[in-house]
């Protein structure tokens, strides 16, 4: 791809900025055994933290191996065992021929049947006609570790989005499974990560679920700008364009250095610039931002309760307190149940988030959007 700013990828080599510290802390913990849930906003680059991570960890000891899992993808338990088995096969071993051996010798319970893919990295893909049983789900929750252990090595399997899982039908039960087994691994630990953070929270933070106290919890802040400004400056020299340190900062300070959003507004003002980027086209450009996201946005809202989106308005208008009587009756936002219901809704739907005794936006291209629809300034910090 020609471009300096990559979005919509993961990021990698060049593109992947900074996290030194939060790399070696992750490899600290999954090298000495010790399962992570980490936790961060979307977009914040957390695949790419945990990618970068597991890379550096297999360069640096020949016996770990990892396996990748996306529960995303994942909409039944029968697609959680056969997405954990595929990705444990096509993480562990070397060829095909090694993985219809290791699928005959470590599933003895099912009879799975083996589609093979083009894809290099996963080049297996299991159909295990699973049934709901114990002892098939224990049998396939167990093979990672029995390989692990045959073969004198490390094991580390990655689930991103693990928060999906419990939004399956059958979580209840399947949270007691997964943590009966995997805590009794020794040559296997879990990297576990989502953006939900109040479900993650729910998940790991919550003393009446299994899952509490499973490892350590991770949570990962923003790049800083001064990573930020060399990385823009840079791009833009590479292609003989040039941005000063102003405007590279001010890109930061726009979308309050959002991983995402830095490199997407990064790229639409480079796109628009012939030699040198000026004040004009980074506010034009800014513009073109919220224009591409305002379809999503429109669509999240759309979805809203009215009283919701009294409540977003509210909030963008600067009001701080939501229960004053006067807030209540120039919004809208109905009575106190329902004012409570709904920031408890905002939240879990990730538009705001509890900062000291108020709210503010998850997204803050969201945030600039919203200011622009209720006819306010777009930046008035800056």
């Amino acid at each position: 791809m020609d471009r300096p700013f990559v979005y919509g990828y993961l990021a990698e080599k060049e593109n992947f900025i900074d996290r030194q510290e939060e790399r070696q802390e992750l490899k600290n913990y999954l090298s000495h055994g010790i399962n992570v849930m980490l936790i961060s906003p979307r977009r914040w680059g957390k695949s790419s933290l945990v990618k970068t991570t597991m890379e550096e960890m297999t360069e640096e000891d020949k016996k770990v191996r990892v396996c990748f899992i996306d529960a995303f993808r994942i909409h039944s338990e029968t697609d959680f065992y056969n997405a954990y088995a595929s990705a444990v096969i096509n993480g562990l071993s070397s060829n095909i021929k090694k993985s219809m051996e290791w699928v005959k010798k470590y599933i003895h319970a099912l009879t799975p049947s083996i589609t093979l893919k083009s894809d290099p990295l996963n080049a297996i893909e299991l159909d295990l006609s699973y049934q709901p049983l114990q002892k098939s789900a224990d049998e396939i929750l167990q093979m990672p570790e029995k390989i692990a252990e045959d073969r004198g090595l490390h094991v580390i399997i990655c689930i991103d989005e693990f928060q999906q899982l419990a939004k399956l039908p059958t979580w209840k039960k399947m949270e007691g499974m997964l943590r009966s087994v995997w805590q009794q691994h020794q040559y296997v630990n879990y990297c576990l990560y989502g953006s939900k953070r109040h479900m993650m929270l729910d998940i790991f933070e919550n003393s009446h679920h299994p899952f509490y106290r499973f490892g350590q919890t991770m949570y990962i802040s923003k790049i800083s700008m001064e990573h930020w400004i060399p990385y823009i400056m840079r791009g833009f020299a590479d292609y003989g364009k040039t941005i000063s340190t102003t405007l590279a900062e001010k890109i930061c300070r726009l979308v309050d250095d959002h991983s995402w959003y830095v490199q997407q507004l990064s790229f639409f003002v480079w796109s628009a610039t012939r030699k040198e980027a000026t004040e004009q086209i980074v506010e034009q450009q800014l513009e073109t931002l919220i224009d591409t996201n305002a379809p999503v946005y429109e669509n999240d809202t759309d979805s809203l309760a009215p009283s919701q989106r009294a409540m977003l308005k509210a909030l963008i208008m600067g009001e701080k307190h939501l229960n004053a009587h006067d807030t209540i009756n120039r919004y809208g936002l109905g009575g106190a149940q329902t004012i409570s219901r709904n920031k408890k809704v905002l939240i879990e739907r990730d538009f705001i988030e509890k900062q000291g005794a108020g709210y503010r936006f998850v997204d803050p291209v969201f945030e600039l959007w919203l200011r622009r629809e209720n006819g306010l300034p777009l930046y008035p910090k800056h």
